[in-house]
């Protein structure tokens, strides 16, 4: 690979992180004002990992990310700063509690509720990771992007063909400006394109940063949809995410093995769950999301 498309990667990875970087205004009051990620409205998953980044920094504890419960409200605007209000709802002895809003022209655009956890040892059991190919197998979305150029319009080609701040490896490929008809799962390998700092909260941040990529993508498959699809308004309403691993660390390949239990009411509903390249299960995930076909 190129010096320049190597330096875009990294400035690309760069940037990640320092939308993981909030500016403190008042003891629960934190501000993002650097550029925001997305197309016509911020991208989620940065707002999931910023109010967690906002809860994370209220806490003196040594407690670990439990689990957190998010409410999409209204669009984020790309060009304003968004303003994190923390509500520190509880500190028990095992547990504690954070909200956070999100905030931006005097309105709520996403609430959030997070929790912590002290370390306590207990029984354990995990799911069995799916037999699939690994990633060594695969080949990268970019690269199955170049084999289908003539699909996407020359327009877009360059938002489609850059990389990102991760490289992907989808097992059931399925194109978006060409969608088939397949059963509602999907399986990707997902790997950072670039080194994350050896801090807890911000490996977590990153994981959930992403969470919100591709998960209601299940839900179209067995309607030969894609969120690139003529008529289609397709939009984020809630997401949960549970972390079972304390000390997690991502420097190598993990799976995100997602499905779709049910479609139906202008809603889909998408689960996922992460794997480390060796099975463990390191997090677990759901999303609903709006899936309107518009008529007019």
């Amino acid at each position: 690979m190129d010096q320049e498309k190597l330096k875009k990667i990294d400035n690309r990875f760069q940037s990640v992180l320092d939308r993981l970087s909030l500016e403190k205004l008042d003891t629960y009051l934190y501000r993002f004002k650097g550029k925001n990620a997305g197309i016509q409205r911020i991208y989620g998953g940065q707002v999931i990992a910023q109010a967690y980044i906002a809860a994370n920094s209220t806490l003196d504890e040594d407690v670990h990310l439990h689990s957190l419960h998010a409410y999409f409200l209204r669009p984020g605007v790309i060009k304003q700063p968004v303003l994190f209000s923390v509500d520190p709802i509880r500190d028990g002895r095992s547990f504690f509690t954070r909200t956070v809003k999100a905030i931006q022209n005097n309105e709520v655009i996403f609430t959030m509720s997070v929790s912590f956890h002290k370390h306590e040892e207990g029984f354990s059991h995990s799911i069995d990771m799916p037999d699939i190919p690994g990633p060594d197998e695969l080949k990268t979305e970019i690269e199955m992007r170049e084999e289908n150029i003539d699909l996407i319009p020359e327009d877009l080609r360059p938002f489609f063909l850059k990389e990102r701040e991760i490289s992907l490896k989808i097992v059931e490929w399925n194109d978006v400006f060409d969608p088939q008809k397949l059963p509602p799962v999907r399986n990707l390998w997902m790997k950072p394109n670039g080194k994350l700092p050896d801090k807890n909260e911000i490996h977590h941040a990153f994981l959930s940063y992403v969470s919100d990529s591709g998960l209601l993508a299940p839900c179209l498959y067995p309607h030969g949809l894609s969120y690139m699809s003529p008529n289609l308004m397709m939009a984020s309403l809630d997401h949960t995410m549970w972390f079972h691993k304390q000390n997690f660390r991502w420097d190598d390949w993990i799976l995100y093995s997602t499905d779709s239990p049910y479609t139906g009411n202008a809603r889909g509903l998408g689960r996922g769950t992460f794997f480390t390249r060796e099975g463990d299960v390191v997090s677990s995930v759901t999303q609903e999301g709006l899936l309107r076909i518009k008529t007019s």
